[in-house]
């Protein structure tokens, strides 16, 4: 009986594949509307904005007028607009759009990296925020008009203080894993071209 059952659940996951892979494009994307748990409050084509993505516009704690939403979507719509416009003119196949195209993933890719590589970037401790204060006190320097020299308190500058420490800490852990990572890569640099710039 078990093997029975199991010939039969086997078949008809084989029906549905198939079937599924026999359906044209209009009826998946139309099925793809389905899984999705949100409304759709925009299209352009085959292109749908829902209406969870249009959330996500939003920061936090911020209220938004129903023009405002208003306005986002129609934004969406002329951008939508715009791109398959330039798609139909053939623009994604010009030679400077592909080196753009291809310059801007790299750097996404890159930024997408640093951000999974600061996120284990250790917190500072008290001390070290202190001394940092300390030993760069003249970042937090006041103008005054009198002629004795003031600084920002410790307490006040502490956000930037913050910032600056775990910038730094980025830097130099950047700096130590592509020491390490360059290893691994052929890497050739030709100064002597230089010369014709």
């Amino acid at each position: 009986m078990a093997y029975i059952k199991q010939k039969a659940n086997f078949t008809l996951i084989a029906v549905l594949c198939v079937f599924l892979f026999s359906c044209d494009a209009d009826f998946l994307e139309s099925w793809e509307f389905w899984k999705k748990s949100s409304l759709v409050v925009a299209e352009v084509g085959n292109s749908r904005l829902h209406l969870n993505e249009l959330k996500e516009t939003r920061s936090a704690g911020d209220t938004i007028s129903r023009d405002e939403w208003v306005r986002r979507i129609e934004s969406w719509v002329d951008f939508e607009v715009m791109y398959r416009e330039a798609l139909k003119r053939g623009l994604q196949k010009d030679p400077v759009t592909q080196k753009l195209i291809k310059d801007s993933e790299k750097k996404i890719l890159v930024d997408r990296l640093k951000i999974i590589m600061y996120d284990v970037v250790e917190t500072e401790s008290d001390k070290e925020l202190q001394e940092f204060y300390e030993n760069n006190k003249e970042l937090f320097r006041l103008d005054s008009a009198s002629d004795s020299v003031s600084f920002m308190p410790f307490a006040q500058a502490l956000p930037q203080i913050q910032s600056m420490v775990l910038a730094e800490k980025q830097k130099q852990k950047e700096k130590k894993w592509l020491a390490e990572v360059k290893n691994y890569y052929p890497i050739e640099v030709y100064p002597q071209y230089l010369d014709s710039l």
